[in-house]
């Protein structure tokens, strides 16, 4: 009951709160409603004062009850709350009673002069906070469209990512100089955080080391391998093939154990009682390349960097998987032009290449 009850709030709460600064109806405005509708963005309140006016003849929730009541929870205290918000605390006191007079549920308890958030204010929080980020996503394609945005932000996967891109890149800017392309490198983990904040507009891994969930819309490129990988005057270099019991003999460099691939292959050496010799790990690709190349460990690396340099000699890994190249980006969020053109140009390079 308390359930139903809190999420028929929610469902209302943009319904009820049309924005009230519609006297300017120009581009830029207009624009704005376009995207709402494009990206079934409900419409929040953003003038608050216009609503406190009506809210006595027609209480309503607002925007700005929501934020009250996210820091509200994010200290279990009004006092602290009410500082962070930059009002009185019976003024942020006095919003929240109004809030549970409007869900009709009881959000907080207190107990022994403590603030305690009650199940039905967990189950609102989690909503508010969905509501928030939809209007910070937003608000903040409205500014970049109104400003003009001629510029495409990639996250790419320190491996499999980089695989690609140099090539995606290049044919990017030959046909779109104009257009900037600005990349960061991390774990899967961390660009798929940025995609859902709105801070890259596409990300690039492979899909064996893909968190996306079913809000993401995906492109495959093509497939690659991770390699156990030697100098060229490496004794191993002049061997047919490796075992896991040769490689584990190796000292090696690796990714650190935030990257999906170095858990994937300490657990398959785990599963064979393997231990591997590491003696350095690493955050960047190029690092990894640069032990092997210079004989001080042995690694592993995708089959697109072993190709490419000549004294590098790559072995296929007994037990491990293929992984085939992706770009990501969110499905039904508004796309700026330069992200569009990005992914046109990444269908180009897959007809390329598998002509």
């Amino acid at each position: 009951m308390v359930r139903n009850t809190v999420m028929s709030v929610i469902r209302t709460i943009f319904a009820r709160n049309i924005a009230g600064n519609q006297s300017s109806p120009d581009l830029h405005e207009k624009t704005k409603y376009e995207i709402i509708k494009e990206n079934k963005l409900p419409a929040l309140c953003v003038n608050s004062n216009k609503n406190n006016e009506r809210r006595g003849q027609n209480a309503m929730m607002t925007l700005q009850q929501i934020q009250y009541f996210i820091t509200v929870c994010k200290y279990k205290s009004f006092t602290k709350a009410a500082e962070e918000m930059h009002i009185s605390q019976p003024g942020i006191s006095s919003a929240m009673k109004e809030l549970e007079r409007e869900c009709k549920v009881t959000l907080f308890e207190r107990r022994n002069n403590s603030l305690y958030i009650t199940d039905a204010g967990v189950l609102f929080l989690r909503e508010a906070k969905k509501m928030q980020r939809q209007y910070e996503a937003m608000e903040s394609a409205v500014k970049t469209l109104s400003e003009g945005r001629e510029f495409v932000r990639i996250g790419l996967a320190t491996m499999f990512g980089n695989a690609v891109y140099p090539k995606l890149r290049r044919m990017f800017r030959q046909q779109y100089p104009e257009i900037e392309i600005f990349s960061v490198e991390d774990t899967v983990d961390a660009l798929f955080q940025l995609l859902e904040q709105g801070k890259v507009d596409l990300v690039c891994c492979g899909t064996g080391e893909m968190v996306a969930g079913a809000d993401c819309e995906s492109l495959n490129i093509r497939e690659s391998r991770l390699m156990f990988c030697v100098n060229r005057d490496h004794p191993l270099a002049k061997e047919k093939e490796v075992t896991c019991e040769m490689i584990g003999r190796e000292p090696l460099v690796m990714l650190t154990d935030q990257f999906y691939q170095t858990q994937r292959l300490k657990k398959l050496f785990e599963e064979q009682n393997i231990p591997l010799h590491i003696i350095h790990n690493t955050n960047q690709a190029y690092t990894v390349l640069r032990f092997i190349r210079d004989g001080v460990a042995a690694g592993f690396l995708t089959t697109d960097i072993i190709a490419e340099d000549e004294k590098l000699v790559g072995f296929s890994v007994p037990g491990d998987q293929v992984y085939t190249i992706a770009l990501y980006w969110k499905k039904d969020v508004f796309q700026f032009s330069a992200a569009k053109k990005f992914i046109e140009v990444t269908r180009e390079y897959v007809k390329q290449i598998h002509k």
